[in-house]
Formats: C-alpha cells, structure tokens, sequence
C-alpha cells in the first residue's frame, strides 16, 4: 500500500467549513482510505489542494469538492447540493465561477471520465550515460527551474550541435523527477518531427498521456492549450520538449506554474521566447573531454596513452558527440594499441567523415542543420571555412559584394525572390543553427574545427537558386504540400 500524505488537522470550528470537510473525509474513509497522492491521479487536482479542502479551514472551490466526491466514488449531483448548502450558510453566494457549467462545455476533467486508475507517465528516455563534467551547467540548471518564491520560469537550454543538450536535460529532468511525482512527459522536436508537430497537436498528445480520454479533449486550439495549461497548474509534472526547431512549436506550450517544470532544447536561443530562462551550453573543457574519453575506453587504457586522449580531444574540438562516437569507435578494437588507432583515425581532413558507429553520426546532425540556413548563411559558412578566416562581422562586411558571390537572380518558376540579409543576421543565423559559436570578442564567432571540414565537403550554395520552402519556413509561412 502507497503511503498518502499526511492528513492534515481538521480545523477545531470554522463553522460550516469545517462540517463540510468532515464529510469529505468520512466519504474518503468509506472509499477505503485511498492516498492523497491516488486521488490526485482521478480528480486531476494536486495532493495538497485535495488535502486542504479536506482541512475545514476554509470551505473549497465547488470544482475542488467535486473532483474530491468523485475521487471517492460519490454522487456529483449529490455533493453539489452539499457544497451549496454549505456556502449558503457560510454566506457565500456562488458566483459565475462556482456554477456547473452545461454538458459537454465543460473545459476541466472530471474524475468521471478516467475512471480507472492509470499508470503515471513516466516518459523520459534512458540516459545513455551520465555526461562527463557539467557539474557547474546541472547546478545552474537546477537554480534556473527553482520557483524562487515565485512560479517557475521554463528553461530554454541551447548550443552548438552535439553539444549534449539533451544528455544534459535529460541528467537535469532525471534528478528534477523525485520532487514531481505527477509524471514525466517528453516529446521530440527534432529532425524526424521535420516541423508537422504544432503546439495544438503536441498539447493534445500530452492530455492523452496523462489518461484523459479523447472524447474530452477539446478539439478547438486553444481550448485544449487551455486544458493542457490547467493541468500543469493543478498537477506536479515535468515536461521536457527536446530538440525545439523554432518558437511556434513551444511558445503556447510553456508557461510558469508554481509545482510543474518545463525543459526545452534547441540549437537555437529561441530569442522570440518571452519569459524563459536560458542557459547556453560550452564544450568541454580538456579535463572534462578526458573524463569521457576514460568512460568510454577505460580509465586504464587511457592512461597508458595520455597523449593520444589529448590528440583526439583536439582533432574532435572537445565535443561531446563527437568524442563519444570516436571513443566507441576505438572501443570497439580493445586489441589495438591507442597511439595507433587515435593516429589513424585523427590523420588527414577525414576525422569528420569516420565519426559514425551505427546508425548514429555527426554528419546528420550537421546535415540537418546546415538544411535549414539560407543560401547566404551557407555562403558565408563555406567562405570562412575556405579562408580559413576568423568568422566576424567584419570579414563579412569585406567580401560581402564580390567574394561572395551575389545569389542567382530568380528564375520565373520561383515563388519569390531571394531576401538580402543583414551582415549581423547572416552570423547569428549559423549561430542558431548550432554551426557557429559565438565568442566573448564582440563581433567575432568561432568555427568548430568538424564544422569546417563538414562545410568544405558541401557543394557550392550559388550551383542552385534559392529554395522556396526554405525561405517560407524561416518566413513562417506553410510550406506547399509535396505532391
């Protein structure tokens, strides 16, 4: 049997407060006595608000004392005319809240409609392994999502590809999880949801988990935002939204409750987000990069080539994904001494290309994000990675108008023309796109070393004209259905 919360003491004589909750908990005790925490599943209200109506310090909400009844097996239209008898003599005149609202128009669940009692969700993916270092960014991320007093703000944790955003949300949500005993909800937004998943659609998936049945999902939008938002009020949840795209996805999705917490990732600062905290994710450090190396390969194998850890680390820029797909390369030949194996593996420009072990790789991830810039940012990425350039405001302004290349002028086909984006925008948007880094000198980026060799393998963005879908995407206009 579960162990409920504490009950709390029924107050000495609040008048008809009090003789309501005393009702309230005689039904409980014929219902067998079921947890706090079990009448949160049904009634769809926390355990603290269930248990505070049932204190008779204050008379509760009629929808509190209604999920409450329900929650215990009694009749609704029964403790309706209990609680309204109950205000009547605590005289307080139900107001335009407290009224039943007519069938089928009712927004909130009532218990009624999940009768039985189902399992929490507890959704989130396994960590494939704990991520080495990040003590400072999992102790900032932990103060980001405190309440401090306050509702909880949603965080927004970004980077450059492979950083290990999500390894680190997920290391985040796992530890977030003891103190949200509600459930867990996780959805992602990356590459394979290409973008179709819309916040409407995404808050209806939610509702679903969480056991409310489709029949009592609204179907207009924003309705079922609504829904999905009342729940996180009331319930202690955790939602963690991986590898966001852009702003519409999430913006009617995230909201600031005093119990639930929000998670988002994404490349991208998701800068058209209000009312989010952000927290930008760095590579490693040399000394973190080793301690994953160790992970992988072994702490003694390692140390018997220092120097080799410290080439790899190098060559990989001390990314995450990059370092853990060399490693699980490497692992993979226990037979081979390790000086040799990193030596092979580093040498020439095809570092880039051999970091793949099954079905992951690190040209995906950069594929797809490299997709989605415009032919000018492509430009601008391919020159940098040519000249070998530090990549700043400056150096594009320079060779913007010849070196460049002007894009090609717009066949008649074309739905529209090319757009001509500002020096600061074309940065900002490789920025975003997980390609670039920004750097502490105002106006100059840096160009991860597997960025560029990905960037010179790409063929020139002027072979081909401006991509109409691309340009209604970043627009935010619908894209033309493929036939």
């Amino acid at each position: 049997m579960s162990v409920g919360r504490p009950e709390k003491p029924l107050a000495q004589d609040a008048g008809p407060a009090t003789a309501f909750a005393l009702e309230l908990r005689r039904l409980r005790a014929a219902a067998g006595s079921p947890s706090y925490r079990e009448l949160a599943r049904r009634a769809l209200f926390s355990a603290s608000v269930l248990s505070d109506a049932a204190a008779g310090y204050r008379l509760p909400t009629l929808q509190v004392a209604l999920a409450f009844a329900e929650a215990c097996g009694g009749d609704r239209a029964d403790w309706e005319r209990r609680w309204r008898a109950a205000a009547g003599r605590a005289g307080d005149e139900p107001g335009p809240s407290t009224k039943a609202a007519p069938q089928g128009q009712e927004p909130r669940l009532r218990a009624a409609a999940v009768r039985e009692l189902l399992p929490v969700p507890a959704q989130l993916p396994m960590e494939p392994r704990r991520p080495a270092g990040r003590a400072r960014e999992l102790a900032e991320a932990h103060a980001l999502t405190a309440p401090g007093g306050g509702p909880a703000a949603p965080l927004v944790i970004h980077g450059q590809t492979g950083v290990g955003k999500s390894a680190l949300a997920l290391r985040l949500a796992h530890e977030l999880a003891a103190d949200l005993p509600d459930g867990q909800l996780y959805v992602s937004l990356g590459a394979a949801a290409d973008g179709r998943k819309d916040a409407a659609g995404i808050a209806g998936g939610l509702l679903r988990s969480l056991g409310i049945p489709p029949e009592r999902i609204p179907d207009d939008h924003a309705q079922r935002i609504g829904l999905y938002r009342s729940v996180l009020h009331e319930r202690r949840l955790l939602v963690v939204l991986d590898g966001t795209l852009h702003e519409r996805q999430v913006r009617d999705l995230l909201v600031a409750t005093p119990h639930s917490r929000i998670v988002v990732t994404a490349r991208s600062r998701l800068l058209g987000l209000d009312g989010v905290r952000r927290l930008a994710l760095p590579v490693l450090d040399r000394d973190e990069s080793m301690e994953l190396l160790a992970g992988i390969l072994g702490a003694e194998r390692l140390a018997g080539a220092p120097r080799a850890g410290l080439m790899l680390a190098q060559a990989c820029g001390d990314l995450p994904l990059a370092l853990t797909l060399a490693a699980r390369r490497l692992a993979a030949r226990p037979e081979a001494l390790l000086t040799e194996a990193v030596a092979q593996l580093v040498s020439g420009s095809g570092l880039f290309g051999r970091l793949r072990v099954g079905d992951e790789s690190l040209a995906e991830h950069y594929e797809d994000a490299y997709r989605r810039l415009t032919p000018g940012a492509r430009l601008v990425l391919r020159r940098f990675a040519r000249t070998r350039a530090r990549p700043s405001v400056d150096g594009v302004t320079r060779t913007s108008a010849a070196a460049l290349a002007p894009l090609p002028e717009p066949s008649a086909e074309s739905v529209e023309e090319p757009v001509e984006e500002p020096v600061e925008d074309l940065l900002e948007t490789v920025v975003d796109s997980g390609l670039l880094e920004r750097t502490d000198v105002p106006g100059q980026y840096g160009l991860p070393p597997l960025v560029r060799q990905f960037a010179l393998a790409q063929p020139a963005p002027t072979a081909a004209g401006p991509d109409p879908e691309q340009h209604r995407a970043q627009r935010g206009r619908p894209a033309i259905p493929a036939a």
